[in-house]
C-alpha cells in the first residue's frame, strides 16, 4: 500500500516526480518479483492541511480528478476516493462540512472511474455509530445509497490515525462500523482500516477487519527496534538474527546490514523494517488461521499467549474476545 500524498514526502524534484508517475509500479523491473495487489490511498489526511503536492521546485494542485489520474498512472489495483478525514476536536459543523466535501468527491470519483478495472473502496469516517450514520446520510445527498452499494467493492474506515494508540476507541469504532454497514446494506463488503498501530492488529482481526495498513514496522526500525514478536522488540544492536528463520535473517549479507555493516543507514534500517514486517504478517496469518477454524479455544489460546501478555492491551483483548466469541470471562 502507498498513497498519492507520499510522492513528495522527500521533497523531490519535478523530474523525479514525473519519473514516479511515468510507468505503473508493477511494470518496473525493480518490482518484477511482486505479484500482489497495489492499494493506493488518496492522501486525504495529508491534503487536509494543504491541497497541493509540494516538491522541491514544483507544486501540483490536488483535487479528485488529479488524485484519480495519479492512481491510474501508478497502476493501482485498489483505489479510494479523495476524502476529508475528521479530527477529534472538530465541531459538529466541521464534520458535516467535511462529509459534504467527501460526498462531492465521491460523486466525481464514480464518474471518473466508471471503467476502472480494479476495486474501488468507499471511505467512511467517524468514531461511533452516530457519527458514521450521519456521514453516510450526508454523502447520500450526492450519490444514492443504491449506487454506493452497487459501485463500491469495499469500505475504508478512516480518521483513526489520531486514535491509533487508543485501543478502546479503535474497538468502539470497528464494532460500530460493522453495525452501521449492516444497517446500510454494506455488510458483505470487505472492511479496511486506515493507519493503525500494529499492537491493535490482532484485536481488529478478531473483530472481523479484513485488511489494514500500518507503518509501525517501519517506525520501529527507524527507532532501532527489532521485533522478536508482534508485541515485543529489542534494540537492533542486541538482536540475534540466528534465532529467526525469516528470509531477511536467513541472508548473510542482510544480517550484516542489520548489524550495521551497511553502505548507508537506510540499508540497515530497511533490512530491519522488512524483518519486522514479516514478523507482523506471520502473526496475522496465525490469528486468521485460528479464526477460520471456527472454534473458540484456538483464538482464546492465541490471545492469552500473545496480546493479553501486554499489560496495557490485556483488558482490551478480553473485551474483544468477549465480543467476538460471546464471552468466556
Amino acid at each position: 500500500m502507498t498513497s498519492v500524498s507520499s510522492l513528495t514526502d522527500y521533497n523531490i524534484t519535478r523530474e523525479r516526480y514525473d519519473d514516479y508517475v511515468s510507468q505503473p509500479v508493477k511494470e518496473r523491473d525493480l518490482f518484477s518479483p511482486f505479484s500482489g495487489a497495489l492499494f493506493i490511498d488518496s492522501g486525504g489526511f495529508k491534503f487536509l492541511s494543504s491541497k497541493e503536492l509540494d516538491g522541491s521546485n514544483f507544486q501540483i494542485e490536488i483535487d479528485q480528478k488529479k488524485v484519480y489520474e495519479i492512481q491510474q498512472k501508478m497502476g493501482a489495483d485498489i483505489i479510494v476516493n479523495l476524502d476529508r478525514p475528521i479530527a477529534p476536536d472538530d465541531t459538529h459543523k466541521q464534520r458535516i462540512e467535511k462529509a459534504q466535501q467527501t460526498g462531492a468527491n465521491i460523486a466525481k470519483f464514480l464518474e471518473l472511474s466508471s471503467d476502472f478495472h480494479g476495486a474501488r473502496y468507499l471511505t467512511l469516517h467517524g468514531y461511533n455509530y452516530s457519527m458514521m450514520d450521519e456521514f453516510l446520510t450526508e454523502i447520500t445527498r450526492y450519490t444514492s445509497a443504491e449506487t454506493l452499494r452497487s459501485a463500491f467493492d469495499g469500505i475504508a474506515l478512516g480518521s483513526l490515525v489520531p486514535k491509533k494508540d487508543d485501543r478502546n476507541a479503535l474497538i468502539d469504532a470497528v464494532i460500530d462500523c460493522r453495525a452501521v454497514l449492516k444497517d446500510w446494506g454494506f455488510k458483505e463488503l470487505p472492511l479496511h482500516v486506515l493507519g493503525i498501530s500494529s499492537r491493535a492488529i490482532p484485536l481488529l482481526v478478531a473483530l472481523g477487519v479484513d485488511t489494514f495498513d500500518s507503518s509501525t514496522y517501519l517506525q520501529t526500525a527507524i527507532n532501532g527496534g527489532y521485533c522478536t514478536s508482534l508485541m515485543e522488540t529489542v534494540d537492533v544492536s542486541e538482536a540475534n538474527p540466528e534465532q529467526c528463520d525469516c528470509p531477511v535473517c536467513s541472508s548473510e549479507h542482510l544480517k550484516e546490514w542489520m548489524r550495521g555493516n551497511a553502505p548507508y543507514q537506510k540499508d540497515m534500517l530497511g533490512a530491519v523494517a522488512m524483518h519486522n514486517l514479516i514478523v507482523q504478517k506471520r502473526a496475522i496469518f496465525e490469528i486468521r488461521d485460528r479464526v477460520r477454524r471456527g472454534e473458540t479455544e484456538p483464538l482464546i489460546e492465541y490471545i492469552e499467549s500473545t496480546v493479553a501478555q501486554d499489560k496495557p492491551t490485556r483488558d482490551h483483548a478480553h473485551r474483544v474476545v468477549n465480543h467476538s466469541l460471546g464471552g468466556y470471562f
